[in-house]
Order: structure tokens, then C-alpha cells, then sequence
């Protein structure tokens, strides 16, 4: 089994060869998917409680430098000790911490403001930047990803350093996967089968999306060995917009219950999707799933290492407009997977994407419909790119299964 210190290794490596490359000194992570990507730590303030710009971690070019962790005192208290090759730094915020055995000592005694400041944060990114010698160059930040009070706080704190996006460099770290990851994505996509599967099995007309929901997140706690839901897109009949709250209109005869899930195993997330129907499908429905479902295979046919991801949208779109749905309009065809807590992220199957599939991406592929007084009918699968194709994880049927 791959463990998560080789997987931080292959990161770092695969990271500072980009960095060369780009003639980048550091790479500065601010959002909490990529935060976690560098440092191997999730941030809860980030994580739970939805804060921006509330710790760093900073990755140097040199090899030689520790991955430096920015945080608040607050929560820098729960960074586990032996997280590999991390260097722990941590600036005040308004919570106090005593010592009252004198084991840290009070270093922000006096120095408590309100609410978090990112000038703090900033300038102690500063201090750690000219402490290992980057005082010069360009750094790669999160710039896009910042709010625009945060931009100006950190111009403001190192005025003598360039200062490059360093979005494009993370999608590329991240959209190989090291062996860790795949294993991780490997169990989201199992466990997200398991509650499917449990779940359909208790559906009955009358049933509500409510309680369909319901019944999915206790099938994840009970027979998924307690993993959470990221996210549970399920629709029922014709209401196919997502759900925050989900209603308790009762199903009837003829209704498709569509499943777009995701289930969180170490902070990485599935996201597959399956379609059944309560009692015999209609002709049109026949007639639209059997259209996707040809879009779809030949995805799964198609894809191998050195296919652009723009050759395979342009083959698949126009074959399941023949296939069944002239008008089927879509802007991508699949993404990648892993951290995005939005399930999909970088780079997408779509007509402009320029980036070929390698050995080692997870993918998603799904081949979406919502049509007014149809509902929702999906498709979606996560494939593993190999040497000589593509793996599926999905064990699950993809035919238009009748409950």
C-alpha cells in the first residue's frame, strides 16, 4: 500500500522540476485543496469553517528547504509533529492560547487582534522567504484564487519579489495522481457504489428525494465503513435543478431517479453518476439514455495516453447527436478528479483543451441530459489513464436499470 509520505515526496519533486522549469523560486498555496496538496495537512479553519486566506504553505525550488506551514497559533496547535519534511510557523489571531505549564511560552502575549489579519499572515511569508535567501525573483501564488484586499496586503509585504499565478502549476501537479491518491480515489468510487446500491434497493413510488438523500447518507455511515458524502446531486422525476434542500414531492410510476454523487475518503472525492427508473421507462427516455450511453462507450473506447482531450469531446459530441439527441449541447464531456471540494476541476474534456491524457490522471467521463418534463438522465464513470488505455473504477451497470 503507497503511504501518504512517499506520496508528499513524489509531489515535492514533480513540484521543483516545474519550478525549474518556470524559473519560479516557491510555489505559495492559499486555498485549502492545495494547501493540503503540499503540506499534508487539511486545514480546518479553511476546510470546515470556509475562511480564505488563513494559512500558507510554501514549497521552496531548493531541495534542500523544508515545505514552510504559515498558520495561526490557534490551530497550528493540531499539525501533527512528524508531518514530513514541514517546517511549522505561525503568526497571532484572537484566540488565546495559554501555556500555563510553561511548555511554549507566551509568545503573542499582548498581541491579540479582533478577527484574523492577513498582514500578519504576509509578513511573516516575508520574514521566511529572506530567511532562506529568496529575496529576489518570482514566486508563484494563488493570485486568482485570493480576494482582491488579500493581493494588496501581499504586494505590500514583499514589494522586491515578482509575483507569477500559480494556478497552471498546480493543475499540472495535480492532475497526475501518485499511487497514494489513486488508492484514495479507488475506495471514494467504491464506497459511492456500496450506498448506491443500498439505496436503491429500499426505493418505492412515493418515495421523495428527501428521503432517497436520506437513505444514501445513512447507507455511507452504516455500509461504507462511516465514510461522509461530499456532495449528493439526487433528483427525482422531472425537477432536475440541484438541491441544497431536498423536497418531499412523492415519486411515482415512470419517474428517473438519477445519483450524482461523491463520498470524501482522505479529502479526495469521487464523483459518479447513475440513472434508474421507477417502472418501464418511456420511448423518449429509450431513445435519449441510449443515446448517451453510446457517447459514453465509445469514450471508454477511445481514450489512451498522447489523445488530446479536445479530440475526444470533437469524436463523442457529434456521435450522440446522431445517436439520438440532435440538439445535445454540451461545453465538456468529463474532468479530472481528486481535491476540488466542487468535485470537478482542471483540465476538462472540452473542445479547446489542449492537454493529452497521461498514465496516471483520473478521470471523470459523464455524458449529462436535463430536458424539462424528462428530469435528469446521467451517465458518469471515473477511469484510471494506463499505459495502453484506461482503467474504469466503476463496477456499478451502466444500463438504464427499472426499479
Amino acid at each position: 500500500m503507497p503511504s501518504k509520505a512517499e506520496h508528499l515526496k513524489d509531489v515535492a519533486e514533480r513540484a521543483r522540476a516545474i519550478m525549474e522549469k518556470e524559473n519560479v523560486e516557491a510555489l505559495v498555496a492559499t486555498s485549502c485543496e492545495n494547501f493540503y496538496y503540499l503540506s499534508g495537512h487539511p486545514s480546518t479553519f479553511m476546510y470546515t469553517l470556509r475562511m480564505s486566506e488563513v494559512a500558507l504553505a510554501v514549497m521552496f525550488r531548493d531541495p534542500n528547504r523544508p515545505t514552510v506551514i504559515i498558520m495561526n497559533e490557534f490551530e497550528a496547535a493540531g499539525v501533527p509533529a512528524d508531518l514530513p519534511q514541514c517546517e511549522l510557523r505561525t503568526y497571532p489571531t484572537w484566540v488565546d492560547v495559554d501555556d500555563p505549564l510553561g511548555l511554549r511560552g507566551a509568545k503573542y502575549e499582548g498581541r491579540r487582534p479582533v478577527n484574523h489579519q492577513v498582514q500578519e499572515m504576509f509578513g511573516l511569508l516575508g520574514q521566511v522567504l529572506a530567511e532562506y535567501g529568496v529575496d529576489s525573483g518570482s514566486i508563484a501564488v494563488e493570485l486568482s484564487a485570493m480576494r482582491y484586499p488579500a493581493v494588496t496586503a501581499l504586494r505590500e509585504a514583499i514589494p522586491g519579489l515578482q509575483l507569477a499565478e500559480a494556478g497552471p502549476i498546480l493543475t499540472e501537479l495535480r492532475s497526475l495522481k501518485t499511487p497514494w491518491e489513486i488508492a484514495q480515489l479507488r475506495k471514494s468510487c467504491e464506497y459511492a457504489e456500496i450506498s448506491i446500491t443500498q439505496t436503491i434497493k429500499g426505493i418505492r413510488a412515493g418515495h421523495s428525494a428527501k428521503e432517497i438523500a436520506d437513505a444514501f447518507r445513512l447507507a455511507l455511515l452504516t455500509h461504507a465503513d462511516g465514510f461522509e458524502s461530499r456532495f449528493h446531486m439526487i433528483s427525482v422525476g422531472d425537477h432536475f435543478a440541484p438541491a441544497h434542500v431536498f423536497d418531499n414531492r412523492p415519486s411515482k410510476p415512470g419517474d428517473l431517479i438519477k445519483f450524482d454523487v461523491g463520498v470524501d475518503v482522505a479529502g479526495y472525492g469521487s464523483d459518479i453518476a447513475r440513472t434508474f427508473v421507477l417502472g418501464s421507462p418511456s420511448d423518449t427516455v429509450r431513445r435519449i439514455y441510449g443515446a448517451l450511453r453510446a457517447g459514453h462507450d465509445r469514450l471508454l473506447e477511445i481514450i489512451e495516453p498522447g489523445l488530446p482531450m479536445k479530440n475526444a469531446f470533437g469524436e463523442v459530441m457529434p456521435l450522440i447527436r446522431r445517436s439520438g439527441i440532435p440538439n445535445y449541447n454540451r461545453g465538456h464531456l468529463g474532468h479530472s478528479a481528486g481535491l476540488s471540494l466542487a468535485a470537478e476541476e482542471a483540465p476538462f474534456l472540452s473542445p479547446s483543451e489542449e492537454t493529452v491524457f497521461r498514465p496516471g490522471m483520473v478521470i471523470c467521463l459523464e455524458t449529462p441530459y436535463y430536458g424539462y418534463g424528462i428530469g435528469s438522465i446521467m451517465i458518469e464513470d471515473m477511469v484510471l489513464v494506463t499505459d495502453n488505455g484506461c482503467e474504469r473504477l466503476n463496477k456499478l451497470s451502466r444500463d438504464l436499470i427499472s426499479l
